[in-house]
């Protein structure tokens, strides 16, 4: 290795950077039928039979979603795919979806339950994610409707908890009479306790919303409906961002999830009618408006004095950056929960979750905002035919650009033969009795290539799922650097102590670079409060054109990165990737967790008190650089 200085041209060198896991075929495990059960075209037991399944049939689990199993079965005549109930397979001890989400139980040990996680192509668990899960299907008070998919829902909110690495250790459920109103409050004091510095958090919440007077709001407000409902079994979005106090100031991200609705004016005209629920020409599930009216003032929107939870968290200090909440439906809409299948949020913020979400930037991820895109256009599919109502809007506020889970790109890749026979996910087959669809086995292809984004994009993506807690200053003596003559300069200084990683955009527009750690300088530590000054005397870094600006992103990680892992080349002692989603994918799945946080010394919650680098977070800051002549 040479001593001497090295001086990379600043806008000439090639990088890569942001994302996650490479595009391709989920992992899937053979399995076999139990008993003699049959293939339908849906997760629903009144889809059309595709094919009649012997017991002993074997067959490919590709995932489990909501008591179904979406399996893949060989033919003389080539390959078919279908839904079949989960308790019909033989599913290994361990990964059954029966004993991991009706119980909420799992054995003990290293794994994730993988039968379960089959269709999503995560990372493994960490120990620094949790989730909360609360479920009502059915009231204290029998005046309350009930909401049968309630049930389902808990299964739906679990893989989703999954594909954002949560443990099942760290999963805690309250079904129906555990999820009263001091109930949900101690849990979430609970969570406070067990959550440390640097964890992220999921909560997801199925039952009723309701709205009623509050003189001291000035009018109406919204709120979730606890099991036992009256004074105590109310919560509302103040309180409950009261409650989540604790853990906003404490994790990187929380990710709450309402499949509630809060709007009750047509929900009363229309249960005069049909108490049973609405019914949709698309599909033989019964609809359920989730929304109990506790005051006839507030049954109707008008003159909402609406305060969503991200509103109502930041009037308390935190950061919208670092939250992320997904309502059902506007403040003036119902939404509606399916007897059979689950609420319509639910079911249809998993599927595009764990699979059917587009990559619509060609980032290399799947950010919030395009699951909820997704997950939108089911709903409206979803109701295209219903005689009464409008589909409802998701909402998403907070932090849009937050990347739950890094996994594979399946939009980016060529769609297969089999999956093109499919209705799509969530949209209900004809009513009619349709042949199995028998095609050949498709013809392997090399994947789609996503289009580059600039050096730019791929740094503003990662720079977006920092923690705005961790404050990070980058500052530098100029701006602007004539070309063979000035060197890069930079300062940077963090409120925290942690890792220093300082990647480089060039003005060429062709690609992204790790400028540090290096090979010639692999001291990255930073103190808190502390001035770094970079580039060091052993790489200087000149400006050599193109003309234009290059673009700096400085992260501080509470933990190191291990980043050997990463599929790239080298310019000199850096790395370097090829900015296309997979280089992007890569890097950012690494980039954004801790070498260290699923080790020993960060095996409990108090363990994970005492050493910083069990944290994932991380702070950020970017900064513009222009290359003159």
């Amino acid at each position: 290795m040479s001593t001497s200085p090295f001086k990379p041209r600043l806008g000439a060198i090639v990088l890569a950077m942001a994302g996650l896991l490479t595009a391709g075929t989920a992992a899937a495990q053979t399995t076999a039928t139990s008993r003699a059960t049959e293939l339908r075209a849906d997760k629903l037991a009144s889809a059309p039979i595709l094919a009649p399944l012997s017991a002993g049939a074997s067959l490919r689990l590709i995932s489990l979603e909501g008591g179904w199993a979406y399996v893949e079965q060989t033919l003389p005549a080539g390959r078919q795919v279908g839904w079949v109930r989960a308790s019909a397979l033989n599913l290994q001890a361990g990964t059954s979806l029966v004993s991991s989400q009706d119980t909420g139980r799992q054995a003990t040990g290293g794994g994730v339950n993988a039968a379960l996680t089959l269709g999503v192509r995560s990372l493994p668990p960490r120990v620094n994610r949790h989730a909360l899960i609360i479920g009502i299907s059915r009231y204290a008070d029998p005046a309350t409707p009930q909401l049968p998919g309630a049930r389902i829902d808990k299964q739906s909110a679990t893989q989703m908890a999954q594909a954002m690495q949560v443990p099942m250790s760290n999963i805690r459920y309250l079904q129906d009479e555990q999820a009263t109103g001091k109930g949900i409050r101690q849990a979430l004091q609970e969570l406070n306790d067990q959550v440390q510095d640097g964890d992220r958090v999921f909560i997801h919440f199925s039952g009723h919303g309701t709205r009623y007077n509050d003189p001291a709001a000035g009018g109406c407000v919204e709120a979730l409906l606890a099991y036992d409902g009256g004074q105590s079994g109310v919560i509302t979005n103040h309180e409950m961002a009261d409650l989540l106090k604790g853990i906003t100031n404490k994790t990187d991200k929380l990710f709450v999830m309402y499949d509630a609705c809060h709007s009750g004016g047509v929900v009363q005209a229309a249960s005069a009618v049909r108490t049973r629920g609405l019914l949709n020409s698309d599909d033989e599930g019964l609809l359920r408006p989730k929304f109990a009216g506790i005051s006839q003032e507030c049954g109707r929107p008008v003159n909402i004095k609406s305060r969503n939870l991200v509103v109502e968290t930041a009037a308390q200090g935190a950061l919208p950056q670092d939250i992320i909440h997904v309502s059902a439906s506007r403040d003036n809409e119902i939404s509606f929960d399916d007897e059979l299948k689950g609420g319509l949020a639910t079911q249809f913020m998993r599927d595009c979750m764990l699979r059917d979400a587009v990559d619509l930037d060609n980032s290399g991820s799947i950010s919030m905002e395009e699951i909820r895109q997704c997950a939108q256009e089911k709903i409206n599919k979803r109701m295209a035919h219903d005689v009464n109502f409008k589909p409802h809007n998701l909402v998403l506020n907070g932090n849009a650009a937050f990347v739950p889970s890094w996994f594979g790109l399946a939009s980016t890749a060529p769609v297969s033969a089999i999956a093109a026979t499919l209705p799509p996910t969530g949209q209900a087959a004809t009513n009619t009795v349709q042949p199995a669809p028998v095609v050949a086995a498709p013809v392997t292809t090399a994947p789609a290539v996503a289009a580059p984004l600039s050096g730019a994009q791929a740094l503003q993506q990662l720079f977006e799922q920092r923690d705005a807690k961790r404050r990070v200053q980058l500052t530098t003596a100029k701006d602007k650097l004539k070309i063979g003559q000035d060197a890069l300069d930079l300062a940077v200084q963090s409120d925290r102590a942690g890792y220093v990683y300082v990647a480089l955009a060039g003005s060429d527009n062709k690609s992204v670079y790790l400028l540090f750690p290096n090979d010639l300088d692999a001291n990255n530590r930073i103190e808190a409060n502390q001035q770094l000054l970079l580039p060091r005397p052993a790489w200087r870094v000149k400006a050599a054109g193109p003309v234009g600006k290059d673009q700096l992103l400085v992260l501080v990680a509470d933990g190191p990165r291990d980043l050997h892992a990463l599929a790239a080349a080298k310019a000199g002692p850096f790395v370097t990737s090829l900015n296309d989603a997979q280089g992007r994918a890569q890097l950012g799945a690494l980039l954004t967790r801790s070498a260290t946080a699923n080790g020993d010394s960060c095996s409990s919650p108090a363990a994970r008190k005492k050493n910083p680098q069990c944290s994932d977070a991380y702070g950020a800051a970017m900064l513009t650089v222009e290359e003159t002549k």
